[in-house]
């Protein structure tokens, strides 16, 4: 443990007095925000994916129509944490997206503009379409860095995207406080999150809920290591800002057993939360705001039972 919390206070101190520095490190690094830096065909296939399991867990939750399009089609769209690329934004708008806006409060964005261009119109071209459309389909939207920034565009979005994002978000209160604002009656809210160790893992599934609370966040003030919520904590500051889950399933999971060989080990509050609780590792939370027709409908979801993701979700 030692070896890691070297590595998470020497980051931490990074950013909170060189911030401009350690952004500019890992745009130099290539991080992308979105897990393993894929090249080529890869990269495509990762962003095709990530636009296309939108679609399908719309369709699934009931949100959409099952034609593979319509989630985008006519709709105001912010993306959380767009990373690196702006890849995700220009497939919303090339199915029909009136904008797209990203929202990242870190400075990924590659600073290469060949790069990017080949991307992207290598991807319309996958697509069937004229990739000389790159200009046109990102024209209209940027990637803000605070709230005000959004705020001051005057849009309220009817379609919020995330993936692998909010588990990295600090403080979800003062996020979902800022979505209620930026988001119309009827919006749709739809996030996958990753509730894993991400990269400093060193025994077991669960390592970083080894650190007592007030040591883990001293160690990560300024930097996005996980929040360390569980499946519930993102239920329950949902609700309270008046988003209803209409679909919630589990992307990965261990087993209880297993948990409950571990959970004695953990700090609190984590061992003091149920193995079926610990076990859920990732889900797919789709939500909607009281003007949707499926708010009125929907039912109290137990994390206990909830089921596996559909099948042939891309992995994150």
């Amino acid at each position: 443990m030692g070896a890691v919390t070297g590595y998470l206070l020497g980051r931490n101190l990074a950013f909170r007095h060189a911030p401009s520095l350690a952004n500019g490190l890992m745009r130099l690094t290539n991080v992308t925000g979105r897990g393993g830096d894929a090249e080529g065909d890869a990269a495509l296939d990762y962003f095709e994916g990530v636009v296309e399991d939108y679609e399908r867990i719309a369709a699934h939750s009931g949100v959409c129509e099952s034609d593979g399009h319509a989630l985008f089609k006519g709709r105001t769209v912010l993306e959380l944490g767009p990373g690196n690329t702006r890849a995700v934004a220009m497939l919303a708008r090339q199915r029909g997206a009136l904008s797209v806006d990203g929202y990242d409060a870190f400075d990924l964005q590659t600073r290469d503009p060949s790069r990017l261009r080949a991307l992207y119109e290598a991807l319309l071209t996958r697509a069937g379409d004229d990739p000389s459309r790159v200009d046109a389909l990102l024209a209209g939207g940027r990637v803000h860095r605070d709230a005000a920034s959004l705020k001051a565009t005057g849009r309220r979005y009817d379609l919020v995207i995330s993936r692998a994002v909010l588990e990295h978000v600090r403080d979800l209160t003062a996020l979902h406080r800022e979505l209620r604002d930026l988001t119309t009656d009827d919006a749709v809210l739809i996030h996958k999150v990753d509730m894993r160790s991400h990269g400093f893992e060193w025994d077991h599934e669960l390592d970083f809920l080894l650190f007592p609370e007030k040591l883990y966040r001293s160690l990560t003030t300024h930097i996005g290591e996980p929040n360390r919520v569980r499946a519930h904590g993102y239920l329950d500051v949902a609700q309270q800002y008046g988003f209803t889950p209409v679909h919630v399933s589990a992307t990965r999971r261990i087993s209880p057993e297993r948990v409950s060989t571990l959970r004695a080990s953990l700090a609190e509050p984590y061992r003091s939360l149920s193995p079926e609780e610990l076990s859920v590792l990732g889900i797919w939370l789709v939500l909607v705001r009281e003007g949707h027709p499926l708010a009125r409908a929907a039912r109290a979801i137990e994390l206990e039972s909830i089921p596996a993701a559909p099948s042939g979700m891309a992995p994150f």
